[in-house]
């Protein structure tokens, strides 16, 4: 079994990655910034790291840094780098967001470590065939679409393997919803939790280290359904009084800075 340590000099990296990264373009504040680095950096698991939805490169870039703090891992990215998703952020003109992924990876160091699959997440599915420790779901953020992108390669994830989905806290239903019913209501995910819109769950093949969790996850769910009607059964974007209850839902799910060694000691 893996030890559970940081690499030599995380902390001090994770610190100035948010600066480092901020030139590239995308939606993960630096929290999260640092909160995926530690997710990368620190394997539970063998096996190989998905991102699902790269967009212009940033969390790619953040994988391949973190990665390569404990060697010379390939980060696979899989996205068709246009914007066929209502959920998907606006391109504003341009055809596709190719050309800045690649020049950002380029100029961030990571290119020769970052294998591009661009294509739909589901058509990668199909023939994928690597182990995973690590699954970063940022793709499609509706119900139908994160659901296929987490069902597509669960069949894959190693025991201990992490699961991690952004935008569970915010206003598209599909991360919150997967994540309430097939991370938390599933018998086989462990330690879960959520720092900042990154949900994540800890994957484990045996139900019975996965039971010492329920009520843990249990607390989670009920404070997740608070936003389900604010989130998933409307037909308007939230306004007014409808976006405050929604704030005050939000703000109930514990979603703060996480220290590493707080991590450390929740997963196995």
């Amino acid at each position: 079994m893996r030890k559970k340590e940081l690499p030599k000099g995380f902390e001090a990296f994770a610190e100035r990655l948010p600066s480092e990264v901020d030139s590239v373009e995308g939606h993960l504040s630096p929290r999260e910034i640092r909160f995926l680095a530690l997710l990368a950096a620190v394997p539970r698991a063998e096996g190989a790291i998905l991102e699902i939805g790269s967009f212009k490169g940033r969390s790619t870039v953040v994988l391949a840094k973190a990665a390569g703090l404990i060697g010379n891992e390939k980060i696979y990215a899989v996205d068709p780098m246009t914007a066929p998703s209502e959920t998907d952020p606006d391109l504003r003109g341009a055809a596709d967001s190719l050309t800045d992924f690649r020049r950002n990876i380029e100029s961030m160091g990571v290119a020769d470590r970052v294998e591009l699959n661009q294509t739909f997440s589901y058509e990668l599915a199909k023939t994928w065939d690597r182990t995973l420790r690590f699954l970063w779901i940022d793709g499609d953020h509706t119900y139908a679409g994160t659901r296929l992108d987490l069902e597509g390669f669960s069949p894959h994830l190693a025991d201990k393997a992490i699961v991690a989905m952004h935008d569970v806290l915010h206003e598209f239903d599909g991360g919150l919803r997967v994540m309430m019913e097939h991370i938390l209501l599933s018998p086989n995910f462990g330690a879960c939790g959520f720092v900042g819109s990154i949900g994540w769950g800890q994957y484990l093949a045996d139900e019975r280290e996965a039971a010492r969790y329920r009520g843990q996850k249990l607390r989670l769910y009920k404070k997740l359904a608070r936003m389900i009607p604010y989130v998933t059964l409307r037909s308007e974007p939230l306004a007014g009084l409808e976006k405050k209850r929604y704030k005050i839902a939000r703000a109930l799910v514990p979603h703060a800075e996480m220290r590493p060694q707080a991590w450390l000691d929740q997963i196995i």
